[in-house]
């Protein structure tokens, strides 16, 4: 269970005693014996009190007779301790904080054990300091946190410093299968609207990837046109054309046995396209005017929010290139898709670009903050980061009187943000990455003969999430 077992003592040593360590117990549930000891002591040297139990129902009596505050339990199915057992603890008079551990980091699992009120989720191996860690945010009380102080930090694992901030089961279940991708060396599609966060989520990969001490080099598609992108993506020699009176390396070389990343691939002209499809099979590229083939280790993260699907059916995109960068496709949920994170991303970003001292008491109230969660935030994330800022600049009530051109909305909020005013649209309706993804699962579909497994392998899914996809999406019967 814990990667650390040995070095205990060396492991905790230095840590602070928690002020609350003395006011309740800390309650160990696992069948390992070996585990069990190894738990209690590490947590004990941490100042807590704690007992080790092996069962459900000796966690439950502890639970029932004594003041319980936290709960370390190992999801065992064969043993009976699964997520049912995070509910039957809630119902207990102290209704303790439980932290989840277990070698599965299946998506459903996670957001099943959130859903029943699990405070966090550690996957196996991990270390006492991580675990000390889960247990200082579970038990700090909500009233001590003086945001905003640090009010991600529920929302990155803090032994990680991962990019992705949010505790919305869209978030968890995205943060699991970057963490699995990042394992691999898997070309990588990112599919979702603009402002989603595909780039971080590019950075999360390289940051947990083998490749994390070697170069991320990204370059954006649409920034350039045919003839400087493609020197841009393989350099060229001297001579190679007016002007050039030195060669240049490319951004391949430059990315070579590291990540690059392709930011909106669907706009790159087809004549590139057949230039990258080469160096994705034969791993070499010649520099524009050169005839030395230069071989390049690279993994590749393209990220688009077009619809490939139908660019490949019209000849824009070639098909080839797509199902070679679809080797794995990751889909960056919408922030309307994960309110549950608005709080969180709103301090993040008023904590990255207020740090003028003239904004170091800036503030938002609870009915601000209603307003920014109850709005559907079309721009996405990169909408509530830009918003954060023109009010950290120009100051909330300046902001509200601007009028620069509002949305054409059938109900405004009361609110003005910016340019336009908050609101809900009348009649709700699919966003186009639903629409787009939806598209993508049908046509899987339909080249496997809606054999599902098959549909979910090419997709770079599970089987459950693409069931789950097909009810989404009424997908259900094969037309």
């Amino acid at each position: 269970m814990v990667t650390e077992v040995p070095s205990v003592h060396a492991a905790v040593s230095g840590a602070r005693m928690p002020q609350s360590a003395s006011s309740g117990l800390i309650l160990v549930v696992d069948t390992d014996p070996g585990v069990r000891w190894a738990l209690e002591k590490g947590i004990s040297l941490s100042g807590y009190q704690v007992r080790a139990v092996t069962n459900v129902s000796e966690a439950m009596q502890t639970a029932r007779q004594e003041s319980v505050q936290g709960v370390v339990l190992e999801l065992l199915p064969e043993a009976g301790l699964t997520p049912e057992v995070i509910s039957m603890l809630s119902e207990t008079p102290n209704a303790p904080r439980v932290i989840c551990v277990s070698a599965d980091s299946a998506p459903q699992l996670v957001i099943e054990c959130m859903r029943r009120g699990a405070a966090d989720f550690l996957t196996k191996p991990f270390n006492l300091a991580e675990l000390r860690a889960a247990l200082s945010r579970a038990l700090t009380p909500t009233r001590d946190r003086q945001l905003p102080r640090d009010p991600t930090e529920r929302a990155r694992p803090e032994a990680q410093g991962s990019l992705l901030i949010g505790i919305s089961p869209a978030m968890q279940e995205l943060r699991v299968t970057v963490e699995r991708v990042a394992q691999t060396d898997l070309n990588c599609l990112l599919r979702g609207e603009s402002g989603t966060g595909k780039d971080m989520v590019a950075r999360e990969i390289h940051r947990l990837s083998r490749r994390k001490t070697k170069p991320f080099v990204k370059v954006n598609c649409t920034a350039l046109p045919e003839q400087l992108l493609e020197s841009e993506l393989f350099g060229y020699e001297k001579g190679a054309f007016t002007g050039a009176i030195t060669s240049k390396p490319g951004r391949f070389e430059l990315a070579n046995q590291g990540i690059i990343f392709l930011d909106e691939i669907g706009d790159m002209h087809p004549n590139l396209q057949a230039k990258l499809l080469q160096v994705i099979e034969h791993k070499e590229f010649t520099k524009l005017g050169g005839t030395r083939h230069l071989r390049v280790d690279v993994q590749i993260i393209a990220a688009t929010n077009a619809d490939l699907e139908k660019k490949t059916k019209e000849g824009g995109f070639r098909d080839d290139l797509y199902f070679r960068l679809n080797e794995v496709c990751i889909w960056v949920p919408l922030l309307a898709a994960r309110k549950e994170d608005i709080t969180l991303l709103a301090w993040h970003f008023i904590q990255k670009h207020g740090q003028n001292p003239a904004n170091a008491r800036f503030d938002v109230s609870e009915e601000e903050m209603a307003t920014l969660t109850a709005y559907d935030w079309p721009g996405n994330v990169r909408e509530l980061e830009t918003t954060i800022k023109r009010w950290l600049a120009l100051g909330k009530e300046a902001v509200s009187a601007l009028r620069l051109g509002p949305r054409q909305v059938s109900k405004p909020a009361a609110v003005t943000l910016g340019s336009y005013r908050l609101a809900q649209p009348a009649v709700p309706q699919a966003p186009p990455a639903e629409q787009s993804e939806s598209q993508q699962i049908r046509a899987a579909l339909e080249r496997h003969h809606w054999n599902r497994r098959k549909a979910a392998d090419a997709l770079g899914m599970s089987y459950r999430t693409l069931r789950r996809r097909i009810e989404k999406f009424g997908l259900d019967h094969q037309p």
